[in-house]
């Protein structure tokens, strides 16, 4: 059976934990190495951590990261005022998951 993983501080992973989640510590620094480790060879259906941990310096790596799993990682926004990075990072693993783009407007 897949597992669910938020990755993060406490203060976001808690939450997430009262619904199953299983909580992950990780800062900024280390969170591409904790990422990859917690994907390599387990069982994961999807992963959520806070975009205040995903620099712009580690979005590439990041995303190839993500396009290397099956796994569904979803970046959400974990503060005060949303950074917009997870948005678009979300679409895009909701466009591979369906096909097509569900989250832009279309007239």
């Amino acid at each position: 059976m897949a597992r669910m993983v938020a990755i993060g501080p406490e203060r976001f992973t808690l939450p997430f934990g009262a619904a199953g989640f299983e909580m992950v510590e990780a800062g900024a620094a280390e969170f591409l190495d904790t990422l990859r480790e917690r994907l390599a060879g387990r069982s994961i259906g999807l992963v959520v951590c806070g975009e205040s941990l995903l620099t712009e310096a580690a979005v590439p790596e990041f995303e190839e990261l993500v396009e290397a799993v099956e796994a569904a990682v979803l970046v959400v926004p974990d503060g005060p005022e949303p950074l917009r990075t997870g948005y678009e990072l979300t679409r895009a693993v909701v466009e591979r998951a369906a096909g097509v783009d569900l989250l832009s407007a279309t007239e």
